[in-house]
């Protein structure tokens, strides 16, 4: 009977673990246009007063999700009718990834996904600093790390970057900020994610290194490049620095 017990015992101890290191993902919707938006998801209903939103600590699995867009003013804008549904669907969301989910400017939706580095630690960061507080429109998922941009003021930065026409300009705008702001390792990816040319991603990733203020998560940068070559020069760059 002890011996039953003490199985019964270790089983249970084994799920509570399992359960408690089970891995969490994000979601992140943006409008490339920089209009508001509302989103809908699994039933509740979030509206940030901004045109992106990141929702830390999901669960993997199916997700309703419907996202709404603010009506430009046009001959085809009704009254009362200030919002738009944009997308409407059940998306499923893998283990450890990160969800990119654009309204571009013609309505249509493009989607990315980021795998999160497999790293305990980092779940755990995640869980306890991306919650949502339960009040429409206040989330700001940046807050948590300590010294870090908050959400608020770090969308004001993703838009003054994004309005650069030219991705060199982006880069002397986005170069400037990083080496005199402090970042978490999600808002550096949003940044690097602006541009096309791997090489101003590896640069901008070196700028921001030091003043990232959770530097274990840095190497979920590295699927942000092409090139093994860049990786390994990024990689190279953080041993040095330590």
């Amino acid at each position: 009977m002890k011996t039953i017990f003490t199985l019964f015992a270790s089983l249970f101890m084994s799920i509570a673990v399992f359960a408690a290191a089970r891995p969490s993902s994000i979601i992140t919707v943006k409008s490339a246009d920089n209009t508001d938006i509302r989103v809908i998801l699994d039933g509740k209903r979030f509206e940030p007063h901004d045109d992106a939103i990141m929702f830390g600590s999901m669960e993997p699995g199916r997700h309703s999700i419907k996202i709404y867009r603010q009506r430009r003013n046009g001959w085809f804008s009704l009254p009362g009718s200030a919002y738009e549904m944009v997308y409407n669907t059940t998306v499923d969301l893998k283990r450890r990834t990160h969800l990119f989910i654009t309204v571009e400017r013609n309505g249509r939706i493009s989607m990315q996904e980021n795998r999160l580095k497999r790293t305990s630690d980092r779940d755990r960061d995640y869980n306890r600093d991306n919650e949502y507080s339960g009040h429409w429109g206040d989330h700001d998922s940046y807050e948590g790390y300590a010294g870090a941009m908050n959400d608020r003021e770090f969308r004001q930065v993703l838009n003054s970057i994004s309005d650069e026409w030219l991705e060199s300009n982006k880069f002397k705008s986005a170069s400037h900020i990083v080496k005199n702001n402090s970042l978490s390792t999600a808002q550096v990816e949003q940044i690097l994610l602006l541009f096309n040319f791997e090489n101003n991603k590896l640069e901008l990733a070196k700028d921001a290194y030091l003043n990232t203020v959770d530097k274990k998560n840095y190497p979920m940068l590295f699927d942000q490049f092409s090139y093994s070559s860049s990786k390994r020069e990024l990689e190279k760059y953080i041993d040095s620095c330590r």
